[in-house]
């Protein structure tokens, strides 16, 4: 892998486990940085390298690195569990069938979805194309069983508890790092109200000023959205009353709150359509 050499797949991979010579990694880390192409080959890297394991064709010290090495952050193990189940569900559907039988219209379009699904992965199990509608088909129907079912992940629901409380009380929140944002857009990253990354304690407190007055029997949702996706979601949010106006008061977990830009968009439960949207940084 000297000069500009085209870097395999297979070399990605080793460099995933940490299987590489220091003197290769070391190019690799450097080729990642100034190559956009590269990025996107160790995606496709990654995914491969999930199959592998899931196909159970990784050699012991393999499978040790694997776990060790790469699989060590949240959003990975997130993505293997999605792989599995969605690669359990085209096998199951292939093997048995989907029947024809099924009552409402509504229900008819939902199996001829899932039925097309196991047509399409009964025939594409490996490749890494796959892999890629496998993450974004398993990401899609997930979104839709969450809101169907209008479920929360555990540490969404605690801060539920919390932010559903009176928090009217300035000692409420005393001791926790605070926001204060203001609605608006920003040309650059540079005029964003920022947070530092290390943030002390498990939640932050985030203050947003209402731009319109709203009745104080209104409750609001808020999403934190993060590259364009929302990764927490919040209900019933009260709206407290300050010397300027009005805010709502949101409590977010800090675990939540990596480094980079991120937005607040919130909105009355019962208008959804105007959406005020608060921009910040983790720095």
């Amino acid at each position: 892998m000297q000069g500009n050499k085209e870097i395999e797949i297979a070399d990605l991979k080793q460099y995933l486990l940490g299987d590489l010579a220091p003197p290769e990694s070391e190019a690799i880390d450097l080729q990642v940085i100034t190559d956009e192409n590269l990025e996107e080959k160790l995606f496709w890297a990654e995914s491969e390298l999930m199959e592998d394991y899931l196909d159970e064709t990784l050699s012991p010290s393999e499978v040790e690195s694997f776990g060790v090495n790469f699989l060590v952050s949240s959003e990975r193990k997130a993505q293997l569990r999605q792989i599995s189940l969605m690669r359990s569900y085209a096998r199951n559907a292939a093997s048995k069938g989907v029947s024809e039988k099924v009552c409402g219209a509504a229900a008819t379009e939902e199996v001829g979805f899932f039925d097309k699904l196991k047509n399409f992965f009964s025939l594409n199990l490996r490749p890494a194309i796959a892999v890629s509608a496998l993450i974004i088909v398993g990401l899609f129907a997930g979104t839709i069983l969450y809101y169907t079912a209008n479920e929360q992940t555990a540490l969404e629901k605690e801060f539920a508890e919390i932010n559903q409380k009176d928090l009217s009380d300035p000692a409420e929140f005393k001791n926790s790092i605070a926001l204060n944002l203001t609605t608006g857009t920003f040309r650059d990253s540079s005029g964003l109200s920022k947070l530092p990354e290390n943030k002390p304690g498990e939640k932050v407190l985030f203050r947003l000023a209402l731009p319109v007055e709203a009745d104080a029997a209104d409750s609001f949702k808020a999403e934190l959205v993060k590259d364009q996706k929302i990764v927490f979601t919040q209900t019933k949010l009260r709206v407290y009353n300050n010397p300027n106006g009005q805010e709502l008061r949101l409590f977010l977990p800090a675990l939540a709150l990596k480094k980079g830009e991120y937005q607040i968009k919130a909105a009355k439960e019962t208008a959804t359509q105007s959406v005020f949207n608060y921009n910040f940084a983790v720095q």
